[in-house]
């Protein structure tokens, strides 16, 4: 019996992951790995710490708290608060600063702000003309992301506050990663797109300028704002572990809450601790 319980554990052991939980493997949020940990995040822990980042992916929030769950990452990314079926798979979450989600319009049309309803209207095809918020005569270009990718910006943030979970309109433009776009409202006068105002970094200074945000109810996404609360699409960004933080995630978490990488984190967003 000893005999056959020593070879189970040998095979148990030779089928789990190579890599062991001290290893950083981040899945997850595409607006943490592009405007943070790409950002300089993790050449700034390099440096300081001489630890690399073991694997890095960002397949969006939903995926990403999957694979930290299922074994496959040992750090998730959530740019919204946690979900409870999350939690309940001992997944334990460190806000490590607050974002929003901001509404791009060309810089090329002359709308400054918009209701929630006019928004929602909007999103879920029942307004198609800009005229009808006060703009020109000209149609409306919806820009959004995969649908059904389960990436947070449409799941908790886009249906939830602004469409109380409405679906969205039908004939849409829709692009897989966020930043891109951003570069599409850039190319299209009369285009909108709700992602992170942080993925403003992630564009070249060229399209940053033929794009900007507007206000949401006579609100605009300034620090101010999001760090109250009082702008209507703000939520957390979020590192997950399962359980307690440990090994070199650990000190990854620890070192992005330090002075030196909440800066990091300020450079797009409002950091955690000011």
């Amino acid at each position: 019996m000893k005999r056959l319980f020593a070879v189970v554990l040998t095979m148990a052991l030779l089928a789990a992951p190579a890599w062991a939980a001290d290893e950083i493997r981040y899945s997850g949020s595409s607006i943490i790995g592009m405007a943070v940990l790409e950002n300089g995040a993790m050449a700034a822990f390099e440096k300081k710490t001489g630890i690399r980042f073991a694997g890095y992916e960002i397949p969006g929030s939903g995926k990403g708290m999957k694979a930290l769950i299922e074994g496959r990452a040992t750090l998730g990314g959530a740019s919204r608060a946690l979900h409870t079926a999350e939690k309940k798979a001992k997944v334990l979450g460190t806000i490590i600063g607050y974002d929003a989600i901001g509404v791009y319009l060309n810089a090329a049309n002359p709308v400054e702000d918009i209701s929630k309803e006019q928004l929602k209207a909007i999103l879920t095809g029942k307004l198609t003309n800009w005229s009808e918020v006060g703009g020109p005569d000209e149609p409306i270009v919806v820009i959004t992301e995969i649908l059904s990718a389960g990436r947070a910006t449409v799941d908790c943030c886009i249906q939830k506050m602004v469409m109380d979970g409405a679906d969205f309109g039908t004939g849409f433009r829709t692009i897989e990663l966020p930043r891109d776009q951003i570069v599409e409202v850039a190319r299209q006068p009369w285009s909108i797109a709700t992602t992170s105002v942080g993925l403003i970094s992630a564009v070249t200074p060229e399209q940053a300028g033929k794009v900007k945000f507007i206000k949401v109810d006579g609100i605009a996404p300034n620090a101010e704002n999001i760090g109250s609360g009082t702008y209507l699409i703000s939520r957390p960004l979020v590192l997950g572990t399962i359980g307690i933080p440990r090994g070199n995630v650990k000190k990854f978490i620890d070192f992005i809450l330090t002075p030196e990488g909440q800066a990091i984190v300020g450079k797009n967003f409002v950091p955690v601790r000011l």
